[in-house]
């Protein structure tokens, strides 16, 4: 049996983290959630997921800047990020940030879980 595939979510708001580890999980994923940018480094040299769920605007370590650490990192450099935010963004701003691709809140259930195992599963 093959192992489940291991996202990390990073977001400062507990509420979130929670309905996220349990949507992921009822999805057939494992979860391992952050509050914070650099518990997020830390969980993903450590534990490897396979992509990230990540909030932009987050106090302390923004998202950008924790894309732009993990962008530096070895093993962690071409993995898939994906911008949790409240706002739109464009292809740009996402190139600016060097997130893969955003999912926007509130978001659709089933477009977020397609999104991930698009990038998770490697048919991109």
């Amino acid at each position: 049996m093959n192992e489940k595939p291991l996202i990390l979510v990073v977001d400062d708001d507990g509420p979130i983290l929670a309905l996220m580890r349990n949507l992921l999980k009822e999805f057939g994923f494992q979860a391992v959630t952050a509050e914070s940018g650099v518990k997020a480094i830390d969980v993903a040299r450590q534990q490897r997921p396979a992509l990230v769920l990540l909030d932009k605007n987050m106090p302390g370590m923004s998202g950008h800047e924790v894309i732009r650490t993990l962008r530096g990192e070895p093993g962690c450099d071409k993995l898939p990020i994906l911008i949790l935010s409240g706002e739109r963004l464009t292809r740009a701003e996402l190139a600016e940030l060097g997130a893969d691709d955003a999912v926007q809140k509130p978001f659709d259930v089933a477009m977020l879980i397609e999104q991930i195992r698009r990038y998770v599963d490697g048919n991109l």
